[in-house]
């Protein structure tokens, strides 16, 4: 599978098909598609969990970025179990703070990883961003070391690290915070829908955190790139065809 047929694939079934079975399945009812909360919830995060598994075992290698997605799955799922056992029909009401802590959690590690690898030759910054698929790394060390620029490259990749982790700290911000916007209100329901009201709440997190927080980060991203390019032009003398893969 080429990897527009998978990053589609990717967003369809962690994003757009999660959204749907929470909004459309969550209600108890005679028809084959309400489900009830509970299994509604279960079947939309068997999509994400059941696609990296999928991805897993076709390419047989671990995917930063799906590793942690499937860790936000299993801790969504850890997260909803402890809202639903609080021996009521109310979720608990500490749900939304956990809940926040969860999806701060995500960039956070990412973050650390991010920073702790940052000075190695397999560092996520190479994974994420500079990467062999985008950039003609054999090219640019060779035309870094002619030029005796490898103290100024070092500290160009450092400098680009830090900055992906600080997009990364400021995701976890947002994430944080819109969660509780999204969750909080629900305590305000009638005891008898919460657990319905939490579903419909992770569903419209899941899709407006790809909107608000998933675009901004990815412009962020293209930033970085953009400034990694112009200064290794400046660095190395190569023009952007010749440092970048086509």
């Amino acid at each position: 599978m080429d990897k527009g047929t998978q990053s589609l694939l990717n967003v369809l079934l962690s994003v757009l098909a999660p959204v749907m079975v929470l909004d459309h399945c969550s209600v108890s009812g005679p028809e084959l598609w309400q489900l009830g909360t509970t299994p509604a919830m279960a079947l939309a995060l068997s999509l994400p969990l059941g696609f990296g598994l999928w991805t897993f075992i076709q390419s047989r290698r671990v995917e930063p970025l799906t590793l942690f997605g499937l860790l936000g799955t299993i801790l969504t799922g850890v997260v909803t179990i402890y809202a639903n056992t609080g021996g009521s029909e109310a979720i608990r009401p500490d749900t939304p703070w956990w809940y926040a802590a969860k999806e701060a959690a995500i960039p956070l590690l990412l973050c650390g990883a991010v920073m702790v690898t940052a000075r190695r030759q397999d560092s996520l910054l190479r994974v994420l961003l500079y990467s062999d698929s985008l950039f003609d790394i054999t090219t640019i060390e060779k035309a870094v070391a002619e030029k005796g620029q490898q103290s100024a490259y070092d500290a160009l990749l450092w400098r680009s690290s830090l900055f992906l982790g600080l997009s990364l700290v400021g995701s976890a911000v947002a994430n944080f915070i819109l969660s509780l916007c999204f969750l909080l209100p629900v305590l305000d329901q009638p005891a008898t829908r919460q657990a319905l009201e939490y579903n419909y709440a992770v569903g419209r997190m899941t899709w407006w955190g790809y909107l608000v927080i998933g675009v901004p980060l990815l412009i962020t991203l293209v930033g970085v790139i953009r400034s990694l390019v112009a200064r290794l032009e400046d660095m190395t003398g190569l023009d952007r065809e010749r440092l970048m893969l086509r």
